[in-house]
């Protein structure tokens, strides 16, 4: 089972504010493209199949009820054959242009609020993109693939029946019901995934499921403020410092003391943009840090920019 702790810590910072999520009721032949700036997108299958590649990797058949997620800054084409060629290209929720004519074809065919095409097509897929937030969440998301795929799951089932059902009428609270409903598609696709054969990656959210690894990653994310050794990390593993070593690596991606740094970049990065009124003093201890100082020149190192420069963006 994978843990809670960090997963918890990684996905409890998202807040999707201001989603655009459609759903196209299609007929064969049809494809879309979707092109956002969003660090996110989803795709989902609501009735039938389809098709889904995400720029230049090979097409993934997705079934009825499967779901995708894909960095955003990317194309994401989805059809009801890897080679039938996207009809419409989806830039916003009113920005959707007719491929070969250029014209904004948004108002074109709408039958619900987010809904378009034929009520009585064989065919209903979602595409959504969303911007997400917190720096432990990003953490998480450098760990998983380009294209994530879940296939039909009956814990994602109910929140896909429900989102496609939000997206036909248009009733009060809409906006807000639509975001936190794509946050939970989010939460459960990951889950799901994580839970699954194919996250055979490296990846500290999978090597919580490790007996060696596990607990002493949990003791490391619960106190990022201790002076952590990786001598003293093996002793919370009770093998010896070589061997916890190599596994950390060969399950995580990296050395423990590099994931134990991001880890605690990350959740600095986080206080200081959610807690103004934290000095740098206080940020620095929360994170295993001496003083301001020391703390201030790991993080330029790490995120490339100051603490203050940092606090500042948001």
């Amino acid at each position: 089972m994978i843990g809670v702790d960090a997963l918890d810590t990684a996905l409890a910072r998202i807040r999707v504010q201001g989603s655009m999520v459609g759903r196209s009721l299609v007929t064969a032949p049809w494809g879309l493209e979707m092109t956002v700036a969003d660090p996110c997108m989803l795709a989902a299958v609501v009735r039938g199949e389809a098709w889904i590649g995400h720029g230049d990797d090979e097409p993934v058949h997705l079934p009825e009820g499967a779901v995708a997620v894909a960095c955003g800054g990317v194309p994401l084409h989805m059809g009801d054959h890897p080679e039938t060629p996207p009809g419409v290209r989806i830039t916003d929720r009113e920005d959707c242009y007719d491929v070969v004519t250029g014209e904004n074809v948004a108002q074109r065919g709408r039958s619900g609020s987010r809904t378009w095409g034929d009520p009585d097509a064989p065919g209903s897929v979602l595409l959504g993109s969303y911007r997400t937030d917190g720096e432990v969440y990003a953490l998480l998301e450098r760990d998983l693939p380009p294209l994530l795929v879940v296939p039909p799951d009956p814990l994602v089932a109910p929140v896909l029946a429900a989102v496609a059902t939000e997206t036909q009428d248009e009733r009060p609270g809409s906006q807000v019901v639509v975001d936190r409903l794509m946050e939970l598609l989010l939460f459960a696709a990951i889950r799901a995934w994580l839970s699954s054969p194919a996250a055979a990656v490296p990846s500290w959210a999978t090597a919580l499921a490790d007996p060696l690894v596990g607990p002493v990653l949990r003791a490391m994310h619960a106190a990022p403020e201790r002076r952590w050794t990786v001598a003293g990390l093996a002793a919370e593993g009770a093998v010896s410092r070589a061997a916890f070593a190599r596994r950390f690596r060969d399950l995580v991606g990296e050395p423990p003391l590099a994931h134990l740094t991001r880890w605690r970049m990350a959740l600095a990065a986080d206080a200081l943009r959610s807690e103004p009124g934290l000095d740098l003093t206080a940020v620095a201890a929360r994170v295993g840090y001496a003083d301001a100082f020391s703390f201030s020149t790991a993080f330029r190192r790490v995120r490339g920019t100051t603490p203050s420069a940092h606090r500042r963006s948001a």
